[in-house]
């Protein structure tokens, strides 16, 4: 099914949202995130319902089939060119970040094989988010959890970085927080302060919410309670 650029942003919001936790998306949600009036996403609701591509019942929101896939598929198109503009053309990933956002629009599916077979096939994105294939699947992924949760003296590697924010990319980039880093967390200040990192011969604090948006993982078993992450 071909849709309008618009029409995958929606879908694309409301499957990360999903992803984020909300059960159920709500207009006011989706309105906020995509900075639109309520008007408008009401009508674009109604729209989506028509084609198949959402399931409304009362005020929640969710994905149909055909609508998960394309979401995942212009997911799928934005990792692939991250990769190329980051791997290929050395353009710095924080950047390459708002660069993909626009090519994942226009690449069509075609294009996208050729770009993934260019590219040797890469598993993740820059940022280490799986890249789904071409029918939406995504490769099973090593357990992780967010380096919020990792405790005094444990020593992790950095599995994924949350994509969105240049300003937060720019950071992570600028400390050494890059997805294969290995890292130690020397001290975990009480009352939800700061973590304090080292990596390699450097030592820094990093906040509770930046480090909400690291996820890392270990060789040694994770203790019970460890809060595991799964999808895009």
């Amino acid at each position: 099914m071909s849709v309008s650029e618009s029409v995958q942003m929606y879908l694309l919001t409301i499957y990360r949202l999903t992803q984020e936790g909300e059960v159920a998306p709500a207009n006011a949600r989706l309105a906020e995130r995509l900075g639109v009036s309520a008007v408008s996403v009401t009508e674009m609701m109604r729209k989506l319902q028509e084609k198949g591509l959402i399931l409304k019942k009362r005020r929640a929101i969710a994905l149909s089939r055909e609508g998960e896939r394309i979401a995942l598929n212009v997911i799928r198109k934005h990792r692939l060119a991250e990769r190329l503009l980051v791997d290929r053309l050395e353009i710095p990933w924080a950047h390459a970040y708002d660069q993909a956002c626009k090519l994942e629009h226009i690449l069509s599916d075609e294009v996208a094989d050729a770009l993934e077979e260019f590219l040797g096939h890469p598993a993740t994105c820059p940022h280490g988010q799986p890249i789904p294939d071409r029918q939406g699947g995504i490769a099973p992924q090593r357990e992780t959890w967010p380096l919020a949760s990792v405790q005094a003296g444990e020593r992790v590697t950095i599995e994924q970085v949350k994509e969105g924010s240049v300003e937060l990319l720019n950071y992570l980039v600028e400390v050494g927080l890059r997805p294969g880093q290995e890292i130690t967390v020397e001290q975990v200040a009480p009352f939800d302060g700061p973590l304090l990192i080292s990596a390699g011969d450097r030592s820094f604090p990093l906040s509770r919410e930046v480090a909400g948006k690291v996820a890392v993982s270990t060789r040694e078993p994770r203790k019970a309670g460890a809060v595991r992450r799964s999808g895009p």
